[in-house]
């Protein structure tokens, strides 16, 4: 059934790739994790907790958003580490992808670990005026951008050759990462989110 319905989904859409998923979606108690995570690190901004970061004037709290999770869900599903625009009539949608491989044989998520891999980029990060995308700092910056308050997250694991590889997919709406505009205000803490 698996194979047919490849075949089926390759001759639509020619684009698409069928792996071997072994786990797929988020859970319940995963959104939670997710959607506190980025609160949690949202918060020690707001403070003036991060090493290297002014204090946040006016990060946004985040909430868990099905569509944008859907969205997310239907890449994850892909098995291709590889960003892939998303539209949505609200708003422009930012997007974080994380993955990991390893040679063993191992089902379950490890959220809090894609979405520190993304905040760890803020030792990278010089915060300025006027937002500019530097190399490998553009995941912490999404996850911190002030005006973003909707989140929507996919997961997959899935065997890749003698690898089995874990992807995670966020969206964010609104996008962050917007040239010339600011990541956050600085200044006083921000109300703990």
């Amino acid at each position: 059934m698996k194979y047919f319905l490849c075949l089926v989904l390759l001759a639509v859409h020619k684009h698409v790739f069928c792996c071997n998923i072994l786990e797929s979606g988020v859970n319940k108690k995963d959104k939670e994790i997710i959607v506190n995570e980025h609160n949690r690190l949202r918060d020690l901004v707001s403070q003036g907790k991060v090493r290297g970061q002014p204090k946040g004037l006016n990060l946004k709290k985040m909430f868990w958003d099905d569509t944008l999770a859907s969205k997310a869900q239907d890449i994850a599903d892909l098995c291709q580490f590889k960003h892939k625009k998303v539209n949505d009539r609200r708003w422009k949608v930012g997007q974080n992808l994380y993955k990991q491989s390893s040679s063993k044989f191992q089902i379950g998520a490890n959220w809090n670990g894609a979405i520190q891999a993304w905040f760890d980029e803020h030792k990278n990060y010089r915060y300025s005026r006027k937002f500019r995308l530097t190399k490998g700092t553009g995941h912490y910056t999404q996850v911190v951008w002030a005006d973003t308050s909707h989140i929507g997250c996919g997961y997959a694991y899935y065997a890749s050759g003698s690898m089995y590889d874990k992807l995670y997919v966020c969206n964010y709406g609104p996008a962050g990462n917007i040239k010339g505009r600011l990541i956050y205000q600085s200044g006083r803490p921000s109300p703990s989110l």
